[in-house]
């Protein structure tokens, strides 16, 4: 028997009538070549060799009587399969909507707390039938992320060829289930121990935030405060404290700058659920991230940032200021003794979503991600989730019913406006009973105040999006997955705009010295090939200090509206030092200019060449790109 955490007691508590508190994930399976794979009978068989391994799917609460402490996990001793996994189909054609339908009502009830807290669902019918769909739901107080990938790599396999055996449950040893006389006591040691877990809190997030903020005062007081106490007492917090120091790796979320705006979400929920879902490209958002510069969670937020932005421009109803997004951070080290438990935080980030460029909106998430992690850095999480231990269950409970029968969500603005999660997934394929995993679409879950919900899960060069609301809130939900592929191509299309502006502002300079190059090299020795060469390097570098440049204006002049758009402003700067260098040259350029009188007479002829108009269009065009995206400015937007 053990006890639930306060962070996972949270997800019980926050449930009302039309607040659930499970997670799920749609899985598409392809099952050409391996008949029954990933259908009912095979899923069935591989949960049952493999429950040893599946901890949560044995697991049931029981409950403290009148909610004065956390409930416990046992081993449920009526544990039955059947019950949990089950058989469904949509109808013909099964489309990506149809099946979204099936997902929306099946997440739309909650789970039954009088067994493990867990479902299965075999769909078939997917894509007129050549694809079977695994909708897996299980509650929030069992998992979080990084244990639900733990979960879905227990239960699939890396080998196309592995097929289950006919196979029936182990022997194992339930527990019994205790007693509400027994739970009472448990409970009353819990409470006496309490008012010793607040001191050491106490002081060790003073200690913390002392550390953090350098704070004297708050060090001295930490210190008051964990003076040595007399008697048995003290004696027990001692030992207690030595025993249960260690490193604490665990980050505080981050508050936000600014208050969230309203919007068509930020409302009280119903129980009605609407789900779509989409599928954009790993390697895609690879390339604007090498780009940007930045991480690969910062192209995550934009291109989220983006879809959001697009939906209230087309609804009219897009805030003045950027909306806030929460993020969970997975605060795992690696030394938990139970890895199906919750050990997640949270930040807050900027979304930028009042920024049309889209390259500068990713500068904007990217800062703004940048100083939410370094805030995350402020107070262990550990010492505020150790907090929630001391809230009653009941009191919890309540007080998440009076904040729906009230609609605090419709009298007050959220502190923010969404959540936004990016799951890391395998990065190769898996398959079940040999059907092979297609995509792995996440569907999490919402609440009143937040009726939008937006995950993502990495899995074999896909970014696999699951999106969820409130059917009355966002009833348009799929057009926030067509939103989110224009994001995606308007940020490729500006990287590209980007990349393509520096190649040509590198390489339209020596493109234009090289007609001029070959006619002379007719007529001239090979050595004014070379100064020609050196011309065109010295007119970008802009600082023209030999003969060779003087000699070569002519050549110069007929490259440099080729350049102009880009070359414009930087040769305007350089003028001065331009006319000054020609000053300081003057004897040398006219005695330079009568030993080749004749060639410079040739060469004011090679200027006058009509491509005045081509110039003019070559100049527009790039003129407008630069409008868009300045090759510079652009580029040093996307640095953090």
């Amino acid at each position: 028997m053990r006890q639930l955490s306060g962070i996972d007691v949270s997800f019980l508590n926050m449930e009302t009538s039309s607040v659930f508190g499970h997670v799920s994930s749609l899985n598409i399976y392809d099952p050409e070549g391996a008949p029954g794979g990933g259908g009912l009978d095979a899923t069935r068989q591989i949960l049952l060799e493999r429950m040893d391994a599946l901890a949560p799917f044995r697991r049931r609460l029981v409950e403290v009587p009148l909610g004065l402490d956390n409930p416990y996990w046992i081993e449920d001793p009526a544990f039955d399969i059947d019950f949990h996994v089950r058989h469904h189909a949509v109808p013909p054609p099964g489309s990506p909507e149809q099946l979204a339908e099936v997902v929306s009502r099946i997440i739309a009830r909650p789970l039954d707390r009088s067994r493990p807290l867990w479902e299965l669902y075999v769909i078939e019918g997917v894509d007129g039938g050549r694809r079977i769909a695994q909708l897996t739901k299980v509650h929030h107080a069992t998992i979080d992320g990084a244990s639900g990938a733990k979960m879905l790599a227990a239960i699939l396999d890396p080998d196309p060829h592995y097929r289950p055996e006919q196979a029936t449950l182990e022997p194992w040893t339930p527990e019994r289930v205790p007693s509400d006389p027994e739970l009472i006591r448990r409970t009353m040691v819990e409470l006496f121990r309490r008012p010793e877990k607040v001191v050491r809190l106490t002081v060790r997030a003073a200690r913390e935030l002392a550390a953090s903020s350098r704070s004297g005062g708050l060090q001295a007081l930490a210190g008051l405060i964990a003076q040595p106490m007399p008697g048995r007492l003290g004696d027990e917090m001692r030992r207690r404290r030595v025993r249960l120091r260690g490193n604490e790796t665990d980050r505080a979320p981050a508050l936000p700058t600014t208050a969230a705006p309203r919007t068509p979400w930020n409302a009280p929920v119903t129980p009605h659920r609407r789900f779509a879902y989409t599928t954009v490209s790993l390697e895609d958002a690879k390339t604007i991230r090498r780009a940007g510069g930045c991480t690969f969670n910062d192209v995550v937020m934009a291109l989220c940032s983006g879809a959001l932005r697009r939906y209230l421009l087309a609804h009219d109803c897009l805030p003045a200021e950027p909306l806030i997004a929460m993020v969970p951070v997975s605060v795992r080290s690696g030394d938990e003794t139970d890895i199906y438990q919750n050990r997640v935080s949270a930040l807050m980030a900027d979304l930028a979503t009042n920024e049309p460029d889209p390259l500068k909106r990713l500068a904007r998430v990217q800062q703004s991600m940048t100083a939410a992690k370094a805030d995350f850095k402020a107070i262990p999480a550990e010492t505020l989730q150790d907090y929630t231990q001391f809230a009653p269950p009941a009191v919890a409970a309540r007080a998440m019913r009076m904040y729906s029968r009230l609609r605090i969500a419709d009298r007050m603005n959220p502190p923010f406006n969404l959540i936004i999660s990016n799951v890391p997934g395998p990065s190769t394929p898996l398959y079940s009973a040999g059907a092979r995993l297609e995509h792995f679409y996440p569907v999490s879950a919402v609440a009143d105040g937040q009726g939008l919900n937006m995950t993502v899960q990495s899995y074999n060069g896909n970014l696999d999006f699951g999106f969820v609301a409130c059917r009355e809130l966002v009833p348009d939900l799929w057009t926030m997955a067509d939103h989110l592929q224009a994001a995606m191509r308007e940020l490729l299309d500006a990287v590209e705009a980007v990349e393509g502006a520096g190649t040509t502002e590198a390489a339209a300079p020596a493109a234009a010295a090289e007609p001029t190059a070959t006619k002379r090299a007719a007529s001239a020795p090979a050595v004014r090939t070379k100064a020609a060469t050196r011309t065109a390097a010295t007119k970008r570098s802009g600082t023209p200090t030999t003969k060779a440049a003087s000699k070569r204006a002519p050549a110069t002049k007929q490259s440099a509206p080729t350049d102009a758009p880009a070359m414009k402003r930087p040769a305007a700067r350089e003028a001065p030092v331009a006319k000054q260098a020609a000053a300081k040259k003057a004897p040398a350029a006219k005695r330079a200019a009568a030993k080749k009188a004749p060639a410079a007479k040739q060469a004011p002829a090679a200027t006058k060449v009509p491509a005045r108009p081509r110039v003019k269009r070559a100049s527009g065009t790039r003129t407008a790109a630069a409008r868009t995206t300045p090759p510079s400015s652009s580029r040093a937007a996307t640095q953090p």
